[in-house]
């Protein structure tokens, strides 16, 4: 086994010869799907090992490199069965980690000791999938003063109301018994609890609570035992959003759309109960991303975006620092990923729509900034295509923007064409960057459109309010089809050649494309996507059920029949005449396989049968295809699709 691991680890260290035919610009589609190399880097809090995350026995696992030299590189896991979903450094020995289960979205936590050579993983925290919900467990905070616990997030007592832990490492979970004798609740959920924030020490100091449409932020002192309301608003409304402590452990920052339609930083006093300074605002766009600094103990700047990512910066070293380094780099978007506790030592990672990602190592002290590792070296730049902003107006008026990509070195007219709404849909939006999806296609020659229609997230209170009430497969298809109709007149795409392919939000939007404006697409490609908008009600997660009443008011009440009927393609089966595929994930728990096996049985009612090549279900995925041999089937049918139907 070891000889296997070994072996496999020179291959990732070594370069790699990516697949592209020497006569043209082809690239293998497993090419651009396949698991990045290296991922999500991290100092240890002292900056003498960097942890990351790369393909061993097929799965995203551990690894650790020591930093001076990129020497002695270690698998620290070996998990064969699951990807590794997030990790952190707890101290400078362990790394904590959670996995989760086939998609079901029950994560575990677990931690392992990076530096001992016969190191064992143990499970910290529990997970559990049943008729009673879903337990699940996510880190909170690492207590860097505290480097022997960490604050834990767990839903085990109350599926609806998740309790917050602290959580020794030096315990571990009972499976018998299903618990953690030495994890100690440290805030026990009434029942409506949402969400917490701690203060710069770990102590709980905040908490967001939702009843229906009532919410409520609640606050105590360092002294407090009970907290105290000091916010009440309709969560559909304008509200205070906490988003971190000051480091006096006094002042909050926090993101507030009071008296105004965009999300801006604000400066709030807790015990006077009032917004303070206004921190940062802007008028498109909302603003809710901090960079703050332990060392200097100070708020560094903001982050948002527009049609691109930007930051601003506050203080003068940062930001004289950020430009030296930006200036290397033009056209591409810089940013610090992680840093040592001292921040001399911080892991910069640069990127574009054509470039996946290089990391770099500055040091502060030397002012040197050193490559590490790329993502995904086997793709040549050259043969990726641009991504380009685009702008316009819908039919009643309202401001759209999105995002086009067109084939590298096409005229770029009369295109065949990839419509890819976006998931969510509410609280998400497109950006621009590295997207392997748009890069596909745009290998095989489509160009991609990616619109952020009405409901999505980032633009403003009244945008997303604008996809609230029944506005599926109405107000907010149209803007969709807006979008389609825009590039047509522009003559940059040809109105023969149109296919539409989403996931979850984005798949509904597929289906409702194909029943609603049928005329419009030649085929479509359903991902996880809804298609029974009253069984997406019916089958909610329990743990989502304390968001229930909102959900009716942004999708529609489900007691109304008529428009359940009117928003779920399912209902609308005999309208489609384009070719479809479908793909779902059997353990996906938000979007459940239902959705999809009823609309291939109503096909098949139709006499619509499809064949291998357009149904793709995967009982050991979720809500979107993890597994990298799964998403190689599903790209590669998707690629056979796209060329029977576009051609």
């Amino acid at each position: 086994m070891r000889r296997i691991l070994k072996l496999i680890f020179l291959v990732l260290f070594s370069s790699y010869v990516h697949t592209v035919n020497a006569e043209s610009d082809f690239v293998d589609v497993k090419d651009f799907f396949r698991t990045a190399k290296f991922s999500a880097l991290q100092l240890s809090p002292n900056g003498k090992y960097i942890a990351l995350l790369s393909p061993i026995n097929n799965r995203k696992n551990i690894v650790i490199i020591e930093t001076d030299g990129l020497k002695n590189a270690k698998p620290v896991t070996k998990f064969d069965d699951q990807d590794i979903a997030s990790f952190s450094w707890a101290n400078d020995k362990e790394i904590v980690f959670t996995l989760d289960s086939d998609g079901n979205e029950a994560f575990s936590i677990y931690k392992i000791n990076a530096h001992s050579k016969r190191a064992r993983v143990v499970q910290l925290v529990g997970s559990q999938v049943g008729a009673s919900g879903i337990r699940s467990a996510s880190i909170v905070h690492l207590l860097p003063n505290d480097p022997e616990h960490i604050i834990v997030q767990y839903n085990g007592r109350n599926i609806k109301a998740p309790d917050l832990y602290k959580l020794p490492l030096d315990s571990k979970w009972d499976k018998r018994r299903k618990k953690n004798y030495k994890m100690q609740i440290i805030a026990k959920n009434p029942g409506s609890y949402q969400g917490w924030m701690l203060d710069n020490e770990g102590v709980v100091r905040a908490a967001v609570s939702i009843e229906g449409l009532k919410g409520q932020l609640h606050y105590k002192n360092k002294i407090e035992e009970k907290f105290k309301v000091l916010q009440e608003f309709n969560v559909d409304d304008a509200n205070i959003s906490p988003l971190a402590f000051d480091f006096d452990d006094k002042t909050m920052f926090v993101a507030s759309n009071i008296d105004r339609d965009t999300a801006a930083i604000y400066r709030f006093d807790p015990e006077s109960n009032k917004l303070g300074e206004l921190v940062f605002a802007h008028p498109d766009v909302d603003v809710t991303n901090l960079m703050l600094s332990r060392k200097k103990e100070k708020l560094l700047g903001v982050a948002y975006v527009d049609d691109y990512a930007e930051t601003v910066y506050f203080d003068k070293e940062t930001a004289e620092m950020m430009a030296s380094i930006e200036k290397s780099f033009a056209g591409k978007q810089v940013n610090i990923i992680s840093q040592s506790e001292d921040e001399s030592l911080r892991i910069v990672f640069v990127s574009s729509d054509i470039d996946p990602g290089q990391y770099y190592l500055f040091d502060q002290k030397k002012n040197t900034l050193k490559s590490l590792v790329a993502r995904m070296d086997w793709l040549d730049n050259e043969l990726l295509s641009p991504m380009k902003p685009i702008k316009f107006t819908s039919r009643d008026g309202l401001k759209l923007r999105g995002y086009l990509t067109t084939p590298k070195n096409s005229v770029g007219k009369k295109l065949p064409l990839i419509v890819n709404p976006h998931g969510g849909p509410y609280g998400i939006r497109d950006v621009w960057g590295f997207n392997p999806e748009a890069q596909f296609f745009a290998n095989r020659g489509y160009a991609t459109v990616q619109v952020n229609f009405r409901g999505s997230g980032g633009y403003g209170k009244a945008f997303q309010q604008a996809g609230y009430g029944g506005k599926w497969g109405a107000e907010m298809q149209n803007d969709i089809t807006d979008t389609v109709n825009h590039l047509v007149k522009k003559g940059i795409v040809d109105p023969e050649k149109i296919c539409i392919y989403g996931a979850s939000y984005g798949g509904y939007a597929t289906v409702a494309g194909l029943a609603f404006t049928p005329e419009l697409y030649k085929c479509g490609i359903n991902y996880v996507g809804v298609t029974d908008v009253s069984l997406l009600f019916e089958s909610m997660p329990k743990h989502w059920e304390p968001q229930k009443e909102l959900l009716k008011i942004q999708i529609g009440d489900p007691d109304d029949e008529a428009l359940m009927k009117r928003m779920s393609p399912l209902h609308h089966v005999e309208k489609i005449v384009a070719p479809l595929m479908i793909a779902q994930g059997g353990k996906d728990p938000r979007v459940i396989k239902k959705h999809a096996t009823l609309l291939k049985d109503a096909l098949e009612k139709q006499g619509i049968k499809l064949s291998d090549d357009e149904w793709i279900l995967k009982e050991n995925e979720g809500h979107g295809f993890q597994k990298e041999e799964n998403k190689f089937e599903l790209y590669t049918k998707m690629e056979k699709f796209l060329a029977k139907h576009l051609g």
